[in-house]
């Protein structure tokens, strides 16, 4: 099954996915993107289609990125399986599990690293009621790649009867809408390793979706 970027399904996926640092793939050198997602043609079905499509049609004429980072970025974005299995990868108990995809970690995460970060208000949700999960002034830190949007109307579809929006202040966020399949998304990618301290006490919104309010904090400081 295919998941959406910017939802968690339930609590216990948002604490796997984000349970420790992602080691192993920085020391690795550079590759094109079908170098580096050679040792992913067995894990993701038709990922060779996939990446051959992210190169025709990314974003070629920024100057910010190669095209092997943008089409990186544009294949991240994709309506695909190709993010379902990078999330399970992420979420393993064992580590190992994500070293096929070192190579791509690290094409990906050096484009994402070449954009700027922005301050923005974003959103991410969750299809359940996790507010008491989040007390005011715990301090949470997301080891893994989260994606959110600018735009709540993205999310709040997915988000069932009680459903959870965080509302995010971001200070680190990389915009890749330029770079995304799907621009009008409006999307935000927060980094590995982004600190969120909950602003205040959650509350209901518009009767059945709880939001809880966070905020992105400087770890040097």
């Amino acid at each position: 099954m295919m998941r959406n970027r910017f939802l968690n399904s339930a609590l216990s996926e948002l604490e796997e996915v984000n349970q420790s640092p992602i080691y192993g793939y920085q020391h690795l050198p550079l590759l094109t993107l079908e170098e580096s997602i050679e040792k992913l043609i067995p894990l993701v079905p038709g990922i060779t289609d996939y990446v051959s499509a992210a190169k025709k049609q990314c974003n070629r004429s920024s100057s910010l990125l190669t095209n092997d980072e943008s089409a990186a970025i544009y294949l991240y974005s994709m309506s695909i399986s190709f993010f379902s299995c990078l999330n399970e990868a992420l979420r393993a108990e064992k580590r190992h599990a994500l070293k096929p995809w070192f190579f791509y970690l690290k094409l990906f995460i050096t484009a994402l690293e070449k954009l700027p970060s922005i301050r923005k208000t974003v959103w991410r949700g969750i299809p359940i009621d996790i507010s008491s999960n989040f007390t005011d002034g715990d301090v949470h830190i997301w080891w893994s790649v989260n994606s959110c949007s600018m735009n709540p109307n993205i999310i709040q579809p997915f988000l069932g009867e009680r459903g959870t929006l965080f509302i995010i202040e971001t200070i680190n966020g990389k915009d890749i809408a330029m770079f995304s399949a799907f621009p009008v998304e409006q999307e935000i990618v927060l980094m590995p390793g982004t600190r969120l301290r909950v602003k205040s006490s959650s509350f209901n919104h518009i009767d059945r979706l709880f939001v809880i309010p966070l905020e992105e904090t400087d770890p040097q400081k």
